[in-house]
């Protein structure tokens, strides 16, 4: 099934004999340019199943690098789901309506994706795989009770698909909200679509857009393929 708006990446495999993948990603702490390093920079949606759904399970998410042009050029993170509501952790708002609330917002399913051509490029051409955790812990603030601004924490482990599970990427980073359906603000076309929680199509309609920044990416424990082949990938867009 072609999942329009967002890119599906498609792992093919050749088989040649005693032959294995070209590399996996380097072991290595890389962060974002903003801390001086190689990572881009990211821009992320949070779809919503219903107006004013910020804190509503079937939240999901789509998260793409942004080199300035484009998006999803470097990494990218999608489709997972936030199914049952978030835990407040701290209230602060007032008895009319001011202050601040933090959220602890956890996320189950999703996939991700790293270019080759990173700097964790260890010869492969892109490296695929599975969200394990992520979290959120949302600051969000309120005037006479209706929300103005947010930001976020975010925290999340995942393992590549084509290595072994002990073979692992952890991500730190925080996101301040751009804009928002629910503050009646047009969505933009350079921000990633929303996406449906149930296809991962993006066909969503309300949501929120975010900067990415500050992000903070460690891969260990790279060393074993799962399959004695040689694995390449195809990258496909498709636009509605």
């Amino acid at each position: 099934m072609k999942r329009s708006g967002i890119v599906v990446f498609a792992l093919l495999t050749v088989v040649l004999t005693g032959t294995s993948v070209a590399g996996p990603p380097l072991d290595g702490t890389y962060q974002s340019t903003d801390l001086g390093g190689s990572v881009l920079l990211g821009r992320y949606s949070e779809a919503y199943p219903n107006a004013n759904g910020n804190l509503s399970p079937g939240v999901t998410l789509n998260s793409q690098s942004w080199d300035g042009a484009a998006l999803g050029t470097q990494w990218m993170y999608f489709c997972a789901v936030m199914v049952a509501p978030p835990t407040l952790l701290v209230d602060n708002v007032d008895a009319n309506g001011n202050g601040n609330r933090t959220y602890m917002k956890e996320f189950v399913g999703g996939s991700f994706w790293l270019s080759g051509t990173g700097p964790w490029a260890g010869g492969d051409a892109d490296y695929p795989g599975t969200i394990d955790t992520y979290t959120e812990f949302e600051t969000i603030q309120y005037e006479s009770w209706v929300r103005v601004a947010a930001v976020t924490n975010v925290q999340a482990v995942g393992h590549f698909d084509n290595y072994l599970d002990d073979c692992l990427t952890f991500a730190v980073g925080n996101g301040s909200e751009v804009g928002s359906t629910d503050f009646g603000d047009p969505v933009p076309t350079d921000y990633p679509p929303f996406l449906d929680p149930n296809t991962c199509d993006a066909t969503g309609t309300l949501g929120g857009w975010w900067n990415l920044f500050t992000i903070t990416m460690s891969v260990t424990g790279c060393s074993t393929p799962v399959h004695e082949t040689t694995w390449g990938a195809v990258k496909a867009r498709y636009t509605d």
